[in-house]
């Protein structure tokens, strides 16, 4: 059973990375109709990057303007609220992309246990059709 579950994971994350690297560039996934390369997981690195970026940002944004109100207000945000917000941003960001990230890898070990199912069927079914029929319980049904 647990063989089972390595393999599974293994296969998943083999097709996970086999759909992030099937396109030559991120332009080409952007240009892809069919949606056949997954350009998501490739993009999260730099919407991370961005997203602290604009953190950071607004952050020095909203310090300056404390500061244009009054002093004691900046230094508030500049020493306290500040960098409780910078904080705040990025935690909530990391958090979206990581379940962006897991739900994606969730699809692929849906995939993956799709197709092992798919094979455990056709073992059954071969099984099935060697073994004689069983009919002793349709007896006893009738005899009642």
């Amino acid at each position: 059973m647990r063989v089972r579950r390595q393999n599974l994971q293994v296969e998943a994350m083999k097709r996970l990375h086999e759909m992030c690297s099937d396109g030559d560039s991120l332009i080409t996934g952007l240009f892809d109709r069919r949606f056949t390369t997954v350009i998501t997981t490739q993009m999260v690195p730099t919407i991370y990057t961005l997203g602290q970026l604009l953190s950071g940002m607004a952050t020095v944004y909203v310090i300056f303007w404390a500061f244009q109100q009054s002093w004691i207000s900046g230094l508030a945000w500049l020493c306290l609220l500040g960098p409780a917000m910078f904080l705040a941003l990025v935690v909530t960001i990391r958090v979206m992309l990581e379940f962006v990230l897991t739900v994606f890898r969730i699809a692929f070990f849906l995939e993956a246990l799709g197709g092992q199912i798919e094979s455990i069927a056709g073992q059954t079914e071969d099984i099935h059709q060697d073994l004689p029929r069983i009919r002793f319980w349709r007896r006893s049904a009738r005899g009642k």
